[in-house]
Parts: structure tokens; sequence; C-alpha cells
């Protein structure tokens, strides 16, 4: 019995399959020889996940009309989020730095640095060497928000040579670039007195996400009004789906660390493109250089709808990231789009139900929040869970966070409608079930062998 065993491995080894049945401490042998090649899997590249031309058959375009900002209504006074330095990442590194945990924010922070200090302490070996490497790739792309912060980044001149062109034809023009280097998702809209609100009066003045040098304090910088650019581009592109389906901890965290990192990148080469075609323009994008919250623009600009979660939420899912550049050169603005989102998140649920926070509401029905009618959220809740485990559950839990396929086309078709979105979250919850389960770290972090 003990020679046939042996006969057979070594004719799969003679045939090349003998990988096939190696067992793991096997593979951990091989590690050691030379010309190590192991079996990989790449994180979704831009332009490959989605197609580039969302199908028509997905949404209508809608009118921008007074009192919504695409299908969002607004209802009342909008209070200015008005200092940039005091967003829940902007905290985070400014009070671990100053180790300053005065007020509510303070005592949030206080928390997670405890907390995590508590989970680390119980890390297994394993645990432990998954949380460096995870950590080692995250910090790895929190470096390039450090290297291109406010005044880092050096623009070039604006070339004196001025291409003229129709607005509507540079703006399919400079589109086209756009996708060729990548970007999954842009478009464009006016800067104009109804977007005001969502400017910052008060930038950040440094790049980082994670974490200041000790005693780093941001003096902050001023962001003028009226606003000196007449568009905005907007450009969004999707997290890995995979990484982002894991939901929570060191997988999530790199599939959005890296997708972060990358959209410091894209809007960089628009602003270079427009200003050596003669036209100002500006960069903004998530290392501090941003000067307005970029959700109501990339719904003005018809990127998607505003969901449940208070995220943008593409067609294409709610795993998107976004980036933007202002600028003065003459293009066409796009008008939004109603994909049926908002009658689908009173339906769906999934979510807030999801949550491990607990920071996204359940009600029934959107409410005014801060003048404008959506659902409640929990910031500081959010961020708690966010800061100490890492976490994008709400995004990779929705059902439009689908692949680009056959199947999924027809559920985003079937979702435009109230009684189609319905149907849509029985399926979603039929198949993927209503607690979908997180993609396995063995499998899919890039380090594990």
């Amino acid at each position: 019995m003990e020679r046939a065993k042996m006969d057979r491995r070594t004719f799969l080894k003679a045939m090349g399959l003998a990988g096939i049945v190696a067992s793991v401490p096997e593979v951990a042998l091989a590690a050691g020889a030379a010309n190590i090649d192991p079996p990989y899997r790449t994180r979704a590249s831009h332009g490959d996940e989605y197609r580039k031309v969302l199908p028509k058959a997905f949404y209508r375009t809608i009118e921008n009309r007074p009192g919504y900002i695409g299908t969002t209504k607004i209802v009342g006074e909008i209070k200015p989020f008005e200092d940039a330095r005091e967003h829940g990442f902007a905290q985070l590194v400014r009070r671990v730095a100053q180790k300053d945990w005065s007020g509510d924010w303070g005592a949030v922070i206080k928390e997670v640095v405890e907390e995590k200090a508590k989970l680390m302490a119980k890390f297994t070996p394993q645990q432990r060497e998954d949380f460096l490497w995870s950590n080692a790739i995250t910090m790895a792309s929190d470096q390039w928000h450090v290297n291109l912060g406010p005044g880092r980044w050096e623009s070039i001149p604006i070339s004196k040579e001025k291409l003229e062109l129709p607005p509507e034809i540079m703006t399919a023009k400079l589109k086209k670039v756009a996708k060729w280097y990548g970007i999954e998702q842009i478009g464009v809209c006016e800067i104009d007195e109804s977007m005001r609100p969502f400017f910052y009066k008060i930038g950040r003045t440094q790049g980082t996400l994670r974490g200041g040098a000790p005693g780093f304090k941001d003096e902050g910088r001023p962001i003028p009004w009226p606003y000196p650019h007449k568009y905005c581009i907007v450009i969004g592109n999707f997290e890995d789906l995979q990484g982002t389906k894991a939901n929570t901890g060191g997988l999530n965290n790199i599939s959005v660390a890296t997708e972060c990192s990358d959209d410091d990148i894209y809007p960089l080469y628009l602003e270079s493109i427009i200003r050596g075609l003669g036209y100002d323009a500006r960069a903004q994008y998530i290392a501090g250089t941003e000067d307005f919250l970029q959700t109501p623009f990339a719904v003005k600009a018809g990127l998607g709808e505003l969901g449940r979660n208070g995220q943008l939420v593409s067609p294409w899912g709610a795993h998107i990231r976004l980036a933007a550049v202002t600028t003065n050169m003459p293009l066409v603005p796009d008008r939004p789009i109603d994909f049926g989102l908002q009658e689908f998140c009173k339906t769906c649920k999934k979510c807030a139900e999801n949550c491990p926070a607990g920071a996204i509401s359940d009600a029934n029905e959107p409410t005014n929040v801060n003048g404008t009618l959506r659902y409640e959220f929990d910031a500081k809740k959010c961020a708690k869970y966010r800061f100490v485990y890492g976490c994008a559950t709400c995004a990779a839990v929705c059902p439009y966070s689908k692949p680009d396929n056959l199947v999924h086309s027809a559920g985003r078709v079937i979702g435009r409608n109230p009684a189609g979105a319905r149907l849509l979250k029985t399926l979603d919850d039929f198949f993927y079930g209503r607690n979908p389960k997180p993609r396995d770290l063995e499998r899919f972090a890039p380090w594990r062998l």
C-alpha cells in the first residue's frame, strides 16, 4: 500500500502535478528553495473590474433642480462643516500626536488607543503576523498621503499655449484621457452658490490619515469664497471588491488604504494635463488637499446617489473612493443620475443591519439631518470601530457592490423601481445571506502562502 502511494506521488511529480497534492508543511518547506514564485491574486486593476461606460439601462439622468442635489432633497438650512481638521481621521492624527483627550472626540480617540492595545495584547502568533503585514501595507499607502500633502506637490506651470475647443469636445476628450489612465468613473459639475455649504473655511496642512509625529499641530489653511474655479471634475475608483468584502480587519484595511493612495495620483495627472493645455487646475484628494466635502459634488456630477450609510453609492456599488480636480477649463457639466437608490435604501437596510458599530440608522424613512433628507449616522461610533478594527462593512454588504456580469446587471436593472427593489433585496438575501459571510483572510490576504 505504501509502495502504491509512493508510485502515485512519483507519477504526479513527473507530470509536474505534485503541487496539487502538496500539504501545507511541504509548501512551507518549499518556500526555503530558490526561485520562489508562489501563486497569487492581483487586486482589481482600474478599468478591469467594471465597464468603462455605465450602461444606460442602469439609470436615468435628471435635471439639476432647486432644492435638490441629485436625488437628495434639501429641507432646511445646511450648517457648513467649516474645519477640515475636525473630521474623524484628522481628529485621530492630531489627538494621538498631542495626547489630547479633551472633549467628545478626545474621549473617543482615547478609547480607541486603549481598546486597540488590549486587542493586540491578545494576538496569537498568526494574528500578530497578519497585523504586521496589513499595517505595513496600510502605512506604505499612507506615506503617499504624507509626501503628496498640501504644499508638497510641485505643479507644472500653466502653458502659455492654450488649447481652445468647444466645451463639449473638450469635456469628451478629457474624460477619454482620464479613462485611458484607468479612472473608472468621471463626471463634471459646476461650482455655484448651491455648493457653498460643502466647502470648508479651513483646510488641513498635512496629508497623513494614520498618525502625526509627537506634538504635531495642524495650523490650517484658509479656503477662499468665491472659489477661484468654476468647474469640479469628480473621479471615482473602486476598492478591490474581494478585499472590501472581508468587511473588517487587515484585508479590508489594505484594500481601502491602497485605493485611497492610488487616488492621490489620478487627480494629479489630470491637474498637470489641464495646466499643460493652458488652464488653471488644482487636484483635490484625500491627502489634506481637498477644499470641500466630495460626496455632494459626486452626486451632482452624476457618479451616483447618497446612500443610507451617508456615502456615495454608484450603480456598481458602495465601495467607491472619490477625488476631484477643480478648474476654469471650459467644460460641460453632467446631470445627476437616478437609479432608484432612495426607494431601494428604504427597503434594504442591509448596511444598518450589518454595521458592527450600530452607527447607521435603520429607520423606515429618511429625516432632516442638517438640512438634507437622509438617514441618521453616528460618526463617532463609526470612527471608533473603524480605527480599532478596520471596517467597510456597509460598502461590502450593499447589494449593488457586486461584480460586473450578466446576473448582477439584471439585478441593477430590476432595482430601479420600488417593486423591483424589494425583489432585489430578497434575491440578495437568498443568494448571499442577510448577514454575508466575510471573505477568508487565508484565501485572499496577499501575504498568506
